[in-house]
């Protein structure tokens, strides 16, 4: 069934303001409160919804920064010295792998050195004493090179920070290059976020939502727009990607946890005129349509601009939702219309004088 745009009804009360200062409709307090019997004209437009899902991208914070540590050699994990979520000190040992054979070989560099001490202590002429130093400097590179290797046995915490995750155990095997440990510096935070271009810029404050937290991070970095984000290039007219930081030295913020930011709707997504939105008395912006003959206050969110008489608005729409854009009286939220004499009905529609029969529909919670 297809309404038409613009119907004279016999009922109705609250009147949509304007935004950004540019409006068709009369201000509020210039229309009188529409009661039951007053004749209202009111100017509609049909409501496509867009699901939010479309534009969905899961959100998270990470640490600041996140290493994994592998194996530097084949070897057998000999002890798990950490465990997930410890906290420690730079250098601090997360693992120790198997080691008898790197110490031996330590112990015989220490030996050659030693023998060739003795060497250059025995040399009778200059030449068989220059020998001897050449063998001395060369078993000194074997000791440092020996005690290197051993060194590696025992894997450690690259920077101060948290053991996030332990990747091997105890008795097994591991080849180089293996994962053994997933180790991060939580100090500070860092999440990546579409955002108008026009308000990303190097060191600014920007808010952000951590789960049930709002909070003021800074913009480390303004970064081309990832492909996960294209479907955003839709709703507004300049998107740009940043890197926010936020400092986390009392650790209450964990890696993992959801962020939350106006650019992408949470809610279903309409094209509205930019006369149909106004404010609410809480200061959040508001949409009026017709459902279902009952006249309802959708609290949006606006997202971007169409051009100068258009706007992407994100709200609790349902299908079949016209929106008001122009109305000669006040229009309540959970006031009741029927169409007037002489007007296009619908079949559960009331007669003209008569009180509209279809029962009025449930006010939108959760705005």
């Amino acid at each position: 069934m297809v309404l038409p745009r613009e119907w004279l009804f016999g009922v109705g009360t609250a009147l949509v303001g304007a935004v950004f200062g540019v409006s068709s409709v009369q201000a509020q307090g210039n229309l009188p409160m529409a009661t039951t019997g007053d004749s209202v004209i009111i100017k509609r437009d049909a409501s496509r919804v867009i699901d939010p899902h479309k534009f969905r991208v899961p959100l998270s914070i990470e640490a600041i920064s996140t290493v994994t540590v592998v194996a530097p050699y084949d070897a057998v994990v000999r002890t798990v010295v950490s465990k997930p979520n410890a906290k420690m000190q730079a250098q601090g040992e997360i693992i120790r792998l198997e080691n008898n054979v790197q110490k031996l070989q330590l112990s015989r560099a220490q030996a050659m050195l030693k023998l060739a001490t003795l060497e250059q202590k025995q040399a009778k002429d200059e030449p068989a004493n220059l020998i001897a130093q050449a063998k001395i400097d060369l078993a000194k590179i074997d000791v440092e090179l020996a005690q290197s290797v051993l060194d590696q046995t025992s894997v450690r915490m690259p920077f101060g920070g948290e053991v996030q995750r332990i990747l091997a155990s105890e008795g097994q095997f591991v080849r180089a290059g293996d994962p053994l440990a997933v180790v991060a510096d939580n100090s500070k935070m860092k999440v990546e976020i579409p955002v108008d271009r026009a308000s990303a810029e190097i060191g600014k404050s920007f808010a952000i939502k951590i789960e049930s937290n709002e909070i003021e991070g800074k913009i480390e970095a303004v970064l081309p727009l990832p492909s996960r984000f294209d479907g955003l290039r839709d709703l507004f007219e300049s998107v740009a990607s940043v890197l926010v930081v936020v400092e986390n030295g009392d650790n209450k913020f964990k890696v993992g946890q959801t962020v939350y930011v106006p650019l992408i709707p949470r809610q279903p997504v309409v094209e509205v005129p930019v006369a149909a939105v106004g404010n609410l008395s809480d200061g959040h912006r508001k949409v009026q349509v017709v459902r279902q003959f009952v006249v309802r206050d959708i609290s949006v969110a606006i997202l971007g601009q169409v051009g100068s008489a258009r706007v992407f608005v994100s709200g609790p729409f349902a299908e079949g939702d016209e929106v008001i854009f122009e109305t000669s009286h006040q229009l309540g939220d959970g006031f009741q219309l029927k169409p007037a004499a002489g007007s296009v009905a619908t079949s559960n529609a009331g007669a003209a004088g008569q009180p509209n029969t279809q029962p009025p529909a449930k006010t939108n919670t959760g705005f």
